[in-house]
């Protein structure tokens, strides 16, 4: 008997347990009558098998009676139902996993025996060369003297020792070997973290022969195609510079560079969030730059010094575009694209409000006579300090004109009190996080943003009124408004998640 005739009867020995283990699936019965003869020829193939490993010890045929059978399912099943099975076939299948134990310990002893002092590495990695480069991950307390990793280690340490002796190696495939010897482990899907790598230079420091860079995809850097002339390059530079979108430091020429209207010389810095970024891209170049479009965003724009991450990008707007607040969702900077693509934009109805608001000042839907009254009545009541400047109190509403926070003369709980009452209609989110941008207590102090939210449950609980007078206040600066309770509860949820 040769090797094909013995790959022939483990192709049967899997199909035939293959379509018992169909039949225990779909049915939970089967009747092992059906499958006569062929089952009763189970046990007198696995043996041949057997003794054609005990004279050739092929690793390729080992690695195929590894992967042979449902074993494991049908006999599960025979041992439940062993007073329905006749007496002749149970024989025969009893018999049959028996030698299939006995089979897979030759197959593992003859393994064993290949590795030689190697015996807790898979077959492929098990020499002296792969031992002595995982050697250093064990010296450095990556892998226990096994070579399994210890609890708690991040896959990406597991993937750079991959990657690396793979490399010194020479694997063609350079995670599958490691997927096998870490119990199946899923490496090759990771990605290496574009910042915050310092966790992992240490692992990396222990191949110095090796370089990482292969490890992070780069991609050439690509500006966007417009249409439009330098002059309309400029009027839309000087909106966002002017509505605090882009850095101040940004100069025309950096920024017709990601426009390929000049030389590229480095990304414009974004100042306001990422998703705010991504509405911005879309909003502006998708049209000629779609395909790419994401990628040339990645390229051009900075935050923080630092490269946004193209997947956030797509997941941000689709999140904008699926839920139908593509029109309400930043309308002035949805304007400033719409007037660079010479696109009419649509007003807003008194009764729509901005779902993106800033992070640092109160949105406000009041005109300006109500804003002006509440300043006075603030001032006259002695909340906020005499020598505020209607100008300066204006700031905390349009960020382009803030100059400084309004100080605060009453007590803190008076100011929680006020800024829910009068703000919280139009700022579902983030009011706590402007309150602590808008206001200072006397001396300069900072309010203390964890206590906000907490006092505000207590004080806005109680049964009277915390102080009438500036409900009075609140109540006629917000009067007319859009039932402000039912607006603020139903605004909460959508602003939580796309104002972040």
């Amino acid at each position: 008997m040769n090797k094909q005739d013995i790959v022939i009867k483990i192709a049967k020995i899997t199909r035939l347990t293959g379509e018992i283990k169909h039949c225990i699936d779909v049915d939970g019965n089967v009747n092992l009558d059906l499958f006569v003869p062929d089952l009763l020829f189970l046990s007198s193939w696995i043996e041949e098998i057997y003794d054609y490993v005990l004279t050739d010890k092929s690793p390729n045929l080992e690695q195929l009676i590894r992967n042979m059978g449902f074993n494991d399912a049908v006999e599960s099943y025979v041992r439940s139902h062993r007073n329905d099975i006749r007496p002749s076939v149970l024989e025969v299948l009893e018999n049959y996993f028996f030698t299939s134990r006995e089979l897979i310990e030759l197959c593992n002893e003859n393994s064993n025996e290949r590795k030689g002092k190697y015996i807790y590495l898979v077959e492929p990695l098990a020499n002296a060369k792969v031992a002595g480069l995982l050697d250093r991950a064990v010296d450095a307390g990556i892998l226990d003297k096994y070579y399994q990793p210890i609890p708690g280690l991040k896959v990406m340490h597991l993937m750079i020792i991959a990657y690396a002796v793979s490399s010194i190696c020479k694997f063609k495939h350079q995670y599958t070997f490691f997927e096998k010897q870490w119990g199946g482990t899923r490496i090759s899907t990771s990605k290496m973290p574009r910042y915050r790598t310092e966790e992992y230079e240490k692992t990396m420091s222990l191949y110095p022969e090796v370089d990482f860079s292969d490890m992070i995809p780069q991609h050439k850097v690509t500006v966007f195609y417009i249409t439009q002339n330098t002059e309309e390059v400029n009027e839309m530079y000087l909106d966002l510079i002017k509505y605090k979108y882009i850095s101040p430091k940004t100069t025309f020429e950096a920024f017709k560079g990601i426009v390929g209207k000049a030389d590229f010389t480095k990304p414009v810095e974004w100042i306001k969030g990422q998703r705010q970024l991504g509405f911005y891209i879309f909003q502006a170049f998708n049209k000629y730059n779609s395909r790419d479009l994401w990628i040339k965003g990645e390229c051009c724009f900075s935050i923080k010094g630092k490269s946004p991450h193209r997947n956030c990008f797509f997941s941000g707007y689709s999140y904008i575009k699926r839920h139908g607040l593509v029109d309400n969702y930043d309308v002035r900077l949805k304007s400033i694209c719409d007037k660079f693509n010479n696109i009419d934009s649509p007003a807003l109805s008194g009764s729509e409000r901005l779902i993106h608001t800033s992070k640092l000042v109160f949105h406000s839907s009041r005109p300006e006579e109500r804003k002006k009254r509440l300043y006075s009545d603030l001032l006259k009541g002695g909340y906020i300090a005499p020598e505020t400047t209607y100008d300066t109190f204006r700031g905390i509403f349009e960020e382009i004109e803030f100059t400084q926070p309004i100080v605060w003369m009453n007590r803190q709980s008076t100011l929680i009190y006020f800024t829910y009452l009068v703000f919280k209609v139009d700022n579902p989110y983030d009011l706590w996080t402007k309150c602590v941008y808008c206001f200072r207590l006397q001396g300069n102090k900072k309010l203390n943003r964890n206590s906000l939210d907490g006092n505000c449950i207590k004080l806005i609980r109680r049964e009277k009124p915390y102080n009438m007078e500036l409900k009075k206040i609140a109540d006629e600066y917000n009067r007319d408004a859009i039932n402000s309770a039912e607006a603020s509860v139903n605004m909460v949820a959508d602003a939580h998640n796309i104002n972040t």
